[in-house]
């Protein structure tokens, strides 16, 4: 697997050759990032694909919203199994996601997102 990286602002890098790319666990876990982020309904060529934040975000739903986040973790392609998810919601309003993945390569991912 490779995929091009991105920056803090999550925008492409480029300029850099092949440094620019991310392979194997860098890139399985940059791809469970972007998807992770992703919202429902905004990508014109998967309206199935994305997490609706809108609506999860403004309820009290918290088992459908960790459902969702787990369902987009193990959908990603280089995923095997999802071992751990956590979800805690700052004083900010800013939502950490703690996961732990196998993945194909038979290691183990463990990494965070913070969305909002």
């Amino acid at each position: 697997m490779l995929t091009r990286a991105i920056d803090q602002d999550n925008d492409f890098t480029f300029g850099k050759g092949k440094q620019n790319y991310l392979s194997e666990q860098n890139a399985v876990g940059q791809n469970i990032k972007t998807r992770i982020q992703s919202f429902y309904q905004d990508c014109f060529f998967d309206l199935t694909a994305g997490i609706d934040w809108f609506n999860f975000l403004g309820s009290k739903n918290i088992s459908g919203l960790k459902n969702a986040i787990a369902k987009t973790i193990i959908g990603t392609t280089g995923v095997y199994s999802l071992d751990e998810l956590s979800l805690s919601l700052s004083a900010s309003r800013q939502l950490t996601i703690e996961y732990s993945v196998t993945t194909l390569w038979s290691s183990s991912l463990t990494n965070s997102v913070t969305v909002g």
